[in-house]
């Protein structure tokens, strides 16, 4: 068991990192690489904190908007995946939205993600894709929706649970609030 206070530390932490400033940092291969590994930790974490029952059923249920951009046909593999415009139709955008433990998958088992930014210079949205839907799509998700969801996630602290035995999956579901 994990005493969740000191991952909810670290979750707020990385939800202050990417919001949007006036002066944003200048662009550099490390900037964009720990922002990239910070987000996949933040999910990670977000994933753990929901398997454990450390967040309440309605931090796990939540939903966030995404947008899918569907494949364009052509195989996706090592040599191109970083070809985004040429592999994925990033103007034919398909909103939905998508729950928390989803969109930890597709960080943690990411084949490709790319963070991006706006005419200001923020960090704006990431695209991410696991190694099972490359061939089908790619994710981009605005970082103020991440934001959010680390941010709810670092602040929910359940004070109560509810265990039923399901016979079916020969386990226990639970909800908490």
């Amino acid at each position: 068991m994990i005493e969740s206070c000191y991952w909810k530390e670290e979750l707020k932490r990385i939800a202050r990192t990417i919001r949007r400033t006036k002066t944003p940092v200048r662009w550099s291969e490390r900037a964009h690489c720990v922002v990239e590994r910070d987000l996949m930790l933040g999910f990670f974490m977000v994933r753990r904190l929901i398997e454990l029952h450390k967040v309440s059923s309605a931090t796990r249920d939540c939903t966030l908007l995404v947008f899918s951009c569907p494949s364009r046909g052509k195989h996706v593999h090592r040599m191109n995946h970083h070809r985004l415009d040429e592999l994925y139709d990033l103007g034919k955008e398909i909103r939905e939205t998508k729950k928390p433990l989803y969109l930890s998958n597709q960080f943690i088992h990411a084949y490709t993600s790319f963070v991006a930014r706006d005419a200001t210079r923020n960090w704006s949205d990431v695209y991410v894709v696991s190694d099972f839907d490359r061939n089908d799509c790619i994710w981009r998700i605005p970082l103020s929706e991440i934001r959010s969801l680390f941010m709810i996630a670092s602040q929910d602290y359940p004070h109560s649970g509810r265990f039923v035995y399901n016979r079916q999956k020969g386990d226990y579901d639970v909800s908490t609030n």
